[in-house]
């Protein structure tokens, strides 16, 4: 199980971060990849799922881990040193309940740790942009929470329709130039608009994407 990230277990880099980007919604932030440490990396390993699918490279987290703090920094400096590459992803196909076959998006095994990394370093600043009311595959919220928060306000404001819509095959259409560019509103550090032009889309990192993209088209 994924750990929520919270102030308590952020980085002080993290912290620093997310605290300039409260401070002012404006600001840009031009040098921040060198908060993509080995120590980082090797958090962002430390929460992947252990029984997770392996991809391309078929790799386990359990392989991985025999040789963990070597290999994340092979991973940290071919990320340093340019040489980092993404891997294809590997595409398996899940039944749904209407009978149709759900695409499934799995990353190798490095990409998923270099994915939560850099996730966790853009959710420091953009959970400082998010609405309240918000709470899609945010750290330490739920769909309980959601749930809940829709009680709250059916029970004390004068509702008499609610209206429930989804975005059809949102994580397999995401429009990659178009969210680069909202990043880029709040983020201009090169090697990191690199990188997530260069990581395949999936799980891992669409959902903040898709929070990036639903708080920009809101203001």
């Amino acid at each position: 199980m994924t750990v929520p990230r919270n102030r308590g277990n952020m980085s002080t880099g993290h912290i620093r971060i997310a605290e300039l980007a409260k401070e002012d919604k404006g600001r840009k932030f031009y040098s921040i990849a060198h908060l993509l440490t080995e120590e980082a990396l090797y958090e962002a390993f430390g929460s992947l799922r252990k029984d997770a699918s392996v991809g391309v490279d078929r790799v386990t987290y359990a392989g991985y881990e025999v040789d963990a703090r070597e290999n994340i920094q092979k991973l940290h400096d071919r990320m340093k040193n340019g040489q980092y590459r993404a891997q294809p992803l590997r595409r398996v196909y899940i039944p749904k309940e209407d009978g149709r076959q759900r695409p499934i998006s799995i990353p190798s095994l490095e990409d998923k740790i270099v994915q939560r990394a850099v996730v966790e370093l853009l959710n420091a600043i953009y959970e400082q942009d998010f609405l309240p009311c918000s709470f899609g595959f945010r750290p330490g919220r739920s769909p309980q929470e959601a749930l809940d928060e829709v009680g709250r306000i059916i029970c004390q404001r004068p509702i008499s329709t609610v209206l429930e819509a989804d975005i059809t095959g949102y994580f397999d259409a995401i429009v990659r130039n178009l969210l680069v560019e909202m990043i880029e509103r709040r983020v201009n550090d090169g090697s990191i608009l690199r990188l997530i032009a260069q990581l395949p889309n999936s799980a891992e990192q669409n959902p903040l994407f898709m929070m990036i993209y639903a708080s920009f088209q809101s203001l």
